[in-house]
């Protein structure tokens, strides 16, 4: 974490009695620079509890798995702490086997599971070639479901 990242953080842990030991925080904004702001501003609000990604990306990158107790600093566009949020639960589904909660739980678009489908789809796209996806519907997503813990 740079200055400004650990200065966030260490505000969090005065507002907080249960201190954290030894935890994990990632670092970073949400989904790509140009819906990063839309995206923090859903989490911000309590739209936005969940968020999905793809499990071969994560292996691929040599990155741990979320796990629960895991926090998440969500930066801004422009790099700027914004929001710290505490995973609570994770779940894993096949893309073609998404349930609706998912969905609801993602805030984004107007709540359907077309929506979800139709957005993830362009999202992970330009990655398909270089994880070696052949068949998105067959591939196995993370949701990872937070709670803001500080703003």
């Amino acid at each position: 974490m740079n200055k400004q990242e650990l200065e966030f953080w260490n505000s969090y842990l005065e507002t907080t009695s249960a201190q954290p030991v030894d935890p994990k925080i990632t670092v970073g904004i949400a989904g790509n620079r140009d819906i990063a702001d839309e995206l923090l501003n859903l989490y911000l609000s309590g739209k936005k509890t969940a968020g999905s990604g793809l499990v071969k990306d994560y292996e691929q990158a040599g990155d741990p798995l979320p796990k629960v107790g895991d926090y998440w600093l969500i930066l801004n566009s422009n790099n700027k702490p914004r929001c710290l949020v505490k995973i609570r639960r994770v779940e894993f589904y096949q893309f073609d086997q998404i349930p609706v909660s998912v969905a609801v739980a993602e805030g984004e678009g107007d709540l359907s599971l077309d929506y979800w489908k139709k957005a993830h789809v362009e999202f992970f796209t330009p990655f398909l070639e270089e994880l070696s996806i052949l068949n998105l519907d067959k591939e196995t997503i993370v949701t990872e479901f937070y709670e803001v813990v500080y703003k």
